[in-house]
């Protein structure tokens, strides 16, 4: 199944933006801000980087390479477990807090 013109066209202004503003950190809202402002109207994004359309299919991921440069790429809603859901990470508690911050001066 062909992905829509928009579509692809909304997923590639997204990653122009979000290059182009040197976004450092996955930050759902933010993105979700990006995708309305590159004029993806009915797109959502969810916690994991699945961009999904008005029905809820996952048209598009959103994923960072090692070298720093944001990616977004069309999904192929063909393939097996495309519709999975992506699930969110699990609340942070102060015991986590604090090994992050242990970890972090080592």
């Amino acid at each position: 199944m062909p992905i829509d013109p928009k579509t692809q066209s909304s997923l590639e202004a997204i990653e122009r933006a979000l290059n182009e503003q040197g976004v450092e950190e996955f930050d759902t809202a933010r993105v979700q801000q990006l995708v309305s402002d590159a004029g993806a109207a009915g797109l959502t994004v969810d916690d994991g980087g699945g961009m999904h359309d008005q029905t809820g299919a996952r048209v598009g991921a959103i994923r960072r390479s090692p070298s720093g440069e944001w990616i977004v790429e069309r999904q192929n809603p063909e393939a097996e477990k495309s519709d999975a859901v992506v699930p969110e990470a699990a609340p942070e508690g102060p015991l986590r807090r604090l090994v992050d911050k242990i970890r972090m001066r080592l």
